[in-house]
């Protein structure tokens, strides 16, 4: 009887996925796009589930055809452009029986997708598996749509901008305490977790007053009877476990006899837990300074002008909008759980990036030596310093690290009920498209497409567009304005009205941790004893950065050769 109704059920299953399967391609074959049809949706699920088996047969089995690199998790990474250059196209679908996704390395097409907007008048949302991923600890600036989204932004944004003094600030403060512990223990770990304990503290400073001193990841886990040790663990294990926490109520995982999900339950309930208590304590002690003679605190943080406005905004549109002080309290959660990670990310893949090319913290070097002079980096300040070094050496190895490097390879968007008009870049005619296409706009894929990217009066070849060349973002003679790529082709912070709120605050944290840190040391790989040569280390390196996947952001899918930090030799 069991094995009937299973038969049924698979059966009819696989009916309905036909069924499904031949009605989306007779919607996509007379667009003229070239299509791949792919068996499933690359949804969390699949991407725990299936996904791996995928890669178990690729390996067995020796498969070679463009569809099943399409089968695989991050294959944009290791793609980059060449599977647009495949097919001739700079778009191109994969057709699943649930779902039509077009993938996108056209910048003309890529800023419409995110800037532009559909039928009623309000931008293209997200697909809705994207948004339960973000929307992991309520809802929050980055999940909203429509006028509830524009009632988020118009709090945070200019709150954001209200803490780069105190970002640049404690980024210098985090580097000299990691200086001196590697000054005194001498040691050669150094990883991303390293800068994702700076970032970390770095918000916690600038979002809630929080003093956090910079000590190892290790240590930090070790002593969990501190609160920060606690906090730090819960983060560590939630980047580790974070697809498990979006498939499963906490609860659920909780309940389960792996350990790994268990832990993973906890450390979404405890990372709630955290950030509420540090939301419910600031606003104490912001309700307790307005109460006193003494006024407003004088300390600055990204919570005092956003609980400051709160009240105003839950009161204002409590009947029309439904954001509120818990709205409100959900967008630290995402600023501390992206926002950090990220840019810690982002710094790591930047000083591995300069110990394969030394020769470019030779110029970062000078470039802050010739701005600085004699004077203590430690007493610079964002308002006097930030400006001089943001079309220097510091902001175009920024700049070409997000391009080689972004820290999301795909920004996903919908359209509407009703078909919608698209451009393309060059020549090509616009393209209409009908309702339920889903877009995979790929970040690589634009930042290495050799039509925007090859330099004018070379080759693609000589413009070396897969390598790290900071230099092509640098100011010409006679100008002092850096590099302008094409409109479209170069997006890690997206653009438009939902580019990334926190694009400012991390371009000024990068640079001042860049500051702190090569004003005084320089970074090399260690030999192991003499075993490993320079080319040795660069090479493992290259092959660990093309296989990066993505978790919460890029990083790395197994250990980096190992670093060190050295004092400059003047």
């Amino acid at each position: 009887m069991l094995a009937s109704l299973f038969l049924t059920t698979a059966l009819l299953f696989m009916g309905y996925a036909g069924y499904s399967l031949h009605t989306l391609l007779y919607k996509v074959r007379p667009l003229g796009i070239p299509y791949f049809v792919i068996p499933f949706y690359p949804s969390p699920f699949s991407r725990i589930f299936l996904i791996p088996f995928v890669n178990l047969l690729i390996k067995v089995f020796g498969l070679t055809h463009p569809r099943f690199f399409l089968m695989t998790l991050d294959w944009q990474v290791r793609q980059r452009y060449e599977m647009y250059r495949f097919i001739r196209s700079d778009i191109f679908f994969t057709v699943t029986p649930w779902k039509v996704i077009l993938h996108v390395a056209d910048p003309d097409m890529a800023v419409e997708v995110l800037a532009g907007k559909g039928g009623n008048g309000e931008l293209y949302t997200r697909p809705d598996v994207y948004n339960s991923m973000l929307g992991l600890f309520g809802e929050n600036v980055l999940t909203e749509e429509g006028a509830v989204w524009r009632d988020h932004r118009k709090i945070t944004a200019p709150v954001i901008g209200k803490s780069l003094s105190v970002v640049w600030e404690e980024s210098l403060t985090q580097i000299q305490q990691m200086i001196r512990y590697y000054d005194k223990h001498e040691a050669i770990n150094t990883s991303y977790r390293d800068f994702r304990r700076a970032t970390l503290g770095v918000i916690a400073r600038a979002g809630f007053s929080k003093v956090m001193e910079w000590c190892p990841l290790a240590t930090a886990i070790a002593n969990e009877k501190d609160d920060e040790g606690s906090y730090q663990k819960c983060l560590h294990v939630l980047f580790e476990n974070f697809m498990w926490a979006v498939i499963a109520p906490s609860w659920i995982l909780e309940m389960l006899p792996f350990k790994a999900l268990r832990e993973a339950g906890g450390a979404a309930n405890n990372f709630r837990f955290f950030v509420n208590e540090w939301f419910e304590e600031k606003k104490t002690k912001i309700e307790l300074d307005n109460k006193t003679t003494l006024g407003p605190s004088s300390k600055a943080d990204l919570m005092v002008p956003l609980l400051s406005k709160s009240e105003v905004i839950g009161n204002a549109f409590a009947q029309a909008h439904p954001l509120s002080l818990q709205h409100l309290a959900n967008s630290p959660q995402i600023f501390i759980l992206a926002g950090h990670e990220t840019s810690a990310h982002t710094i790591a893949n930047a000083i591995y990036l300069l110990a394969m090319y030394p020769e470019y913290q030779v110029k970062l070097q000078e470039e802050i030596d010739s701005i600085l002079g004699d004077s203590d980096h430690n007493q610079t300040s964002y308002k006097t310093h930030f400006d001089a070094f943001s079309s220097g050496w510091i902001a175009a190895i920024l700049f070409e690290t997000l391009r080689l490097i972004p820290e999301l390879t795909v920004m996903a968007r919908q359209i509407g009920p009703t078909p919608r008009t698209f451009p393309r870049a060059g020549d090509l005619r616009p393209i209409t498209l009908p309702p339920g296409i889903e877009f995979w706009i790929h970040v690589i894929g634009l930042s290495h497409n050799p039509k925007y990217w090859t330099q004018p009066g070379k080759t693609e070849a000589e413009s070396a567009i897969s390598e790290f060349r900071p230099e092509r973002w640098l100011p010409k003679s006679g100008d002092s304005t850096m590099l302008k790529p094409y409109n479209g082709s170069y997006i890690p912070f997206s653009i438009g009205a939902r580019g990334c709120i926190g694009k400012k605050f991390a371009h000024v944290e990068f640079t001042a941790i860049m500051l702190g840190l090569f004003r005084e040391m320089s970074v090399e790989f260690d030999s192991c004893g003499g075993r490993k040569t320079f080319d040795e280390a660069r090479l493992e390196c290259l092959a660990e950065m093309e296989n990066f996947e993505s978790k919460i952001t890029l990083q790395p899918s197994g250990e980096m050769p190992s670093i060190k930090w050295v004092r400059r030799r003047r």
